[in-house]
């Protein structure tokens, strides 16, 4: 199924790409595509900016977390489909850095995102599969099952490294040479 996705891709892209150059030139057709990368270069540094403040002022307690992750998320697939090479993905990932577009689409994210909620939530399923666990993903996650069932937990301070100089604490040392006892 994916690499069905990537051909529409190409062949969306491509035709695009046909279809202007045929309209306007293919030297004018450079120039648009080069402009629209330097353009989302830009948009992406300035509206990276505004979300990543918008995300401050609503850890802040001055504005809601909804609407600024909503707007993170747009902002990051708006980049994504920026440095994605091509016409038409160009001009999505602008369309997702123009405020009113993101003001927009903010409430369809919150739904889609509040829907997938109820329903992991109601299935019991977690994410990701199986939770997280020591090595990164896996099925000892957090939850009924993970983390801290069948696991040792050792309480216990952390040192900083001093190097050689630390003492040794040498009780019960046995010399690995002689097998006699150090004290």
């Amino acid at each position: 199924m994916p690499l069905l996705y990537f051909f529409l891709y190409l062949v969306v892209e491509i035709s695009a790409l046909v279809w202007l150059g045929s309209a306007i030139g293919i030297l004018w057709t450079v120039f648009v595509v080069i402009a629209l990368s330097a353009l989302g270069m830009v948009a992406i540094r300035s509206q990276g900016r505004r979300v990543l403040s918008e995300l401050r002022s609503a850890n802040a307690g001055r504005r809601s977390p909804g609407g600024a992750v909503a707007d993170g998320a747009l902002v990051a697939l708006g980049s994504v489909l920026l440095t994605i090479p091509g016409l038409v993905s160009s001009v999505l990932g602008l369309l997702l850095m123009i405020p009113l577009t993101r003001a927009l689409l903010r409430p369809v994210i919150a739904r889609s995102a509040a829907r997938r909620v109820e329903t992991a939530v109601a299935s019991g399923r977690t994410f990701p599969p199986g939770g997280f666990g020591p090595q990164g993903f896996g099925p000892q996650g957090f939850g009924p099952q993970g983390f801290g069932a069948g696991h040792v937990v050792i309480d216990g301070d952390v040192m900083p490294d001093r190097g050689n100089s630390a003492p040794r604490d040498t009780r019960g040392v046995i010399d690995g040479t002689t097998g006699r006892d150090e004290r």
